[in-house]
């Protein structure tokens, strides 16, 4: 058998061993192909990628940063393996190490919404509020539909008492959808705090029916 051979034999059986939920005979075939000397760069990149996602998916959360690191190694512009690092540090709250991350991962690829709002959490969690709220307008200019980063905008705007900015984020978030009784409760305690009594108690209403709604459904 060639290697060429050898190396597809591995690739099917790698991905077919996936897809029927047989993580670690997967792990092994991916393990083979990274460590195989006809292996370039970016089958061993790919190898360690699929590596990384099955070891999350397993909970080893330190092999998946160590593939992701190996990813990287062998493919530096490796976008994706920067975002799962950026995840996994976010994941475990280092929120500094999370942005160093999605900032190399954005600097290779800046059309992730995804990584724009989770990068503005990282900043908002470190009371960062400025920086939070540029990368989840920046989110929103690649998606303009995109619920959380509404949200997520809006409650920093709260933070830095730009009310107004805030309902208008939050009623935006509530246009696309009208069960997130999340919004429905901090736009009423805008209200409440502005003095709009009659506003205030209609969200906070709504709020709770929602939310009390969602624990029926789950019992």
């Amino acid at each position: 058998m060639t290697e060429n051979q050898e190396l597809s034999d591995l690739i099917v059986g790698a991905y077919s061993q996936q897809r029927q939920g047989e993580l670690s005979l997967a792990i092994q075939s991916w393990n083979a192909l990274a460590n195989h000397t006809a292996s370039d760069n970016e089958l061993k990149a790919n190898a360690h990628l699929n590596l990384g996602h099955l070891h999350q998916q397993q909970g080893n959360n330190d092999l998946a940063h160590e593939s992701m690191v190996n990813a990287i190694t062998a493919n530096p512009n490796s976008a994706e393996a920067y975002f799962c690092l950026a995840y996994l540090a976010q994941e475990k709250e280092s929120f500094e190490e999370a942005i160093g991350y999605f900032e190399s991962a954005l600097d290779l690829n800046n059309k992730d919404a995804g990584a724009y709002n989770n990068l503005g959490n990282c900043y908002d969690r470190l009371n960062k509020n400025a920086e939070a709220v540029d990368n989840y307008t920046k989110a929103l200019a690649i998606d303009n539909k995109y619920i959380a980063a509404y949200y997520n905008r809006g409650n920093a705007y709260i933070k830095i008492t730009k009310e107004k900015l805030a309902i208008r984020d939050l009623s935006k978030a509530l246009e696309l959808d009208k069960d997130f009784y999340q919004a429905y409760y901090n736009r009423g305690t805008i209200y409440k705090q502005l003095g709009k009594d009659d506003l205030a108690e209609k969200d906070l209403t709504k709020a709770k029916a929602l939310a009390q709604a969602e624990l029926e459904e789950q019992e």
